[in-house]
C-alpha cells in the first residue's frame, strides 16, 4: 500500500500533525506511527481519516482505481444518481428503469 497520508493531509491544509491529530480526536503521536509506516491503519481510522480530509480511501490507500467511464452522459448521470442513492432508493431507480425497458418494448413491437 502507498498509504498518501502526508501528502492529502498537507493538501487539506492541516500543515502539522498537532493541527490534524486534533481534528481527527487521536494522538499526534498516532498520526507519526501511521505517516512513518510504523503501525497499519485499522479500516475504521482511515475511514474517520478519509472523511475529514474529503478523499476516498482508494485515494488515501494510494490506490489507482479507475471508475467506470460512460460514454452517454445520461447513463454517467444515471449512475451517479443510483451510487449516491439509499439502498430503497436504489431499489426504485432499477424498478424504474425496468419498467422504461418495458415500455420501450412494447412500443417497438415487442423483442
Amino acid at each position: 500500500m502507498n498509504l498518501q497520508l502526508v501528502r492529502l493531509r498537507k493538501a487539506a491544509g492541516y500543515v502539522s500533525r498537532r493541527t490534524f491529530s486534533e481534528a481527527l480526536g487521536v494522538p499526534e503521536r498516532q498520526i507519526k506511527a501511521w505517516e512513518d509506516r510504523e503501525r497499519k491503519l485499522r479500516l475504521e481510522d482511515a475511514c474517520d481519516i478519509a472523511d475529514l480530509l474529503h478523499c476516498t480511501l482508494d485515494e488515501l490507500a494510494g490506490r489507482d482505481f479507475s471508475p467506470v467511464e460512460f460514454s452517454d452522459p445520461q447513463q454517467a448521470d444515471l449512475n451517479r444518481c443510483y451510487e449516491s442513492s439509499t439502498e430503497e432508493q436504489r431499489a426504485f431507480i432499477l424498478q424504474g428503469a425496468r419498467n422504461a425497458a418495458l415500455a420501450s418494448r412494447d412500443a417497438r413491437g415487442g423483442c
